[in-house]
């Protein structure tokens, strides 16, 4: 059983952006590649979740990397990637990363991993007074809930953290958990040329 394993979340549909998120580009990279390099240096295992249709994508990814789809819970959320990563591999806790981060670093993640307390079930990040349920710490014990969750069509990550013990960390720096939605949000943090951005 790995002490951590990683989960990268990448079966969304991408419909406001227009196209698959995880194959946009940040420099040379796509940014599914931020958030494995993020996960590496942390994880025993990185587990990442997309759809049947965009599996083939990924063929050239890390070998180190195991891509896997959602098969019965396709369509569902993030909580259906969440349990099929879960499912596929035993683990104390799972890290979740969303696919649309481009600027997540590795520091980010040992924090959360150093905040690891078993007395709790979940280390949820809270930037700027926002909750950030997609780039958090969740226990394995937790996986039947999930399970319970989706069997009752309750998809909310809220419903969830209502049913758990969460561990509430505040975090600084807002740049790491920026996810790419819209055209628009590629141009703003993608493309400008200011120093902000350029890590």
């Amino acid at each position: 059983m790995d002490e951590v394993a990683g989960i990268i979340l990448a079966g969304g549909q991408s419909r406001r952006f227009g196209s698959p998120k995880a194959f946009a580009k940040r420099g040379n990279l796509p940014f599914y590649q931020y958030s494995i390099d993020a996960l590496k240096s942390h994880t025993s295992t990185i587990l990442l979740v997309t759809s049947p249709i965009l599996s083939e994508s990924f063929e050239q990814i890390d070998s180190s990397v195991h891509v896997i789809t959602d098969q019965v819970y396709q369509g569902n959320g993030p909580l259906a990637g969440i349990y099929t990563g879960m499912d596929k591999q035993e683990a104390n806790w799972y890290i979740v990363v969303p696919i649309d981060v481009p600027f997540i670093q590795a520091a980010i993640i040992k924090q959360l991993i150093d905040q690891i307390d078993y007395t709790k079930e979940a280390i949820v990040p809270i930037v700027k007074g926002k909750m950030q349920p997609l780039l958090a710490l969740y226990r394995g014990s937790i996986k039947e809930i999930i399970l319970d969750q989706l069997d009752h069509s309750q998809r909310s990550m809220q419903q969830l953290h209502d049913r758990i013990n969460v561990k509430y960390v505040k975090m600084n720096d807002e740049m790491p958990f920026i996810n790419i939605n819209r055209q628009e949000d590629y141009a703003n943090f993608i493309n400008r040329k200011d120093g902000n951005t350029r890590k």
